[in-house]
């Protein structure tokens, strides 16, 4: 009796256990992994090379037509940006001022620049001259004068946001030229003192409008 008993327990225990295999539900779980991308924004101009220009006048020619560029009087910039930029440029004063007398001054048309772009960013594409054609020379005013800026928003491949090599800019510096003199007259019919005349130039990298 008590054996049958057993046996008839057994096989009722066997079969629950092969029902409960049958008719089990599958166990998952799940869980939840943060992803995060934090864009910091990063601005960086450099002069590479050309911080100082200095023009000396000691020839008749110089105060007649002037000093040209000649490759001598070049500033190199390289910009590293992870956005579209703009830099402006211009004197921190309203003239050059003399150094040996303050009193001194010189208006700051008689010095000049043109720009070149030598990096995989070109003018008439990533890069824009508001202030004039990438070809032409531009008078020196007072800060601040937009020389540079990016293409359009949302243009296909057109914006300059990128490293030093994609954004090298060469300011070609000039002095009492026809090309940055306009309706100014050369230095030789002025009759200017002679003095070291000095203005520190600014150059300023913001975010593109």
């Amino acid at each position: 009796m008590t054996k049958n008993y057993f046996s008839s327990l057994l096989l009722v225990m066997l079969a629950g256990l092969f029902s409960s295999n049958i008719t089990g539900q599958p166990v998952s779980d799940r869980a939840v992994i943060p992803v995060a991308l934090t864009l910091n924004q990063i601005l960086r101009l450099n002069v590479e090379d050309g911080g100082n220009i200095e023009f000396v006048f000691n020839r008749i020619d110089d105060y007649e037509t002037g000093i040209p560029n000649g490759d001598f009087y070049d500033t190199r910039l390289t910009v590293a940006s992870s956005t579209r930029w703009q830099l402006e440029i211009g004197a921190e004063d309203a003239t050059f001022i003399g150094v040996d007398n303050p009193a001194n001054t010189l208006p700051l048309t008689y010095a000049g620049f043109q720009l070149t772009a030598g990096g995989n960013h070109t003018f008439g594409a990533e890069l824009t001259d508001p202030a004039a054609a990438a070809a032409a020379a531009i008078p020196l005013a007072a800060f601040p004068v937009a020389v540079v800026g990016s293409a359009a928003a949302g243009a296909a491949g057109a914006t300059n946001a990128g490293d030093v090599l994609d954004n090298i800019v060469t300011i070609n510096w000039e002095a009492n030229t026809a090309a940055i003199l306009g309706a100014t007259v050369p230095l030789i019919d002025i009759d200017q003192v002679p003095d070291r005349y000095i203005t520190n130039v600014l150059l300023d990298l913001s975010i593109a409008p």
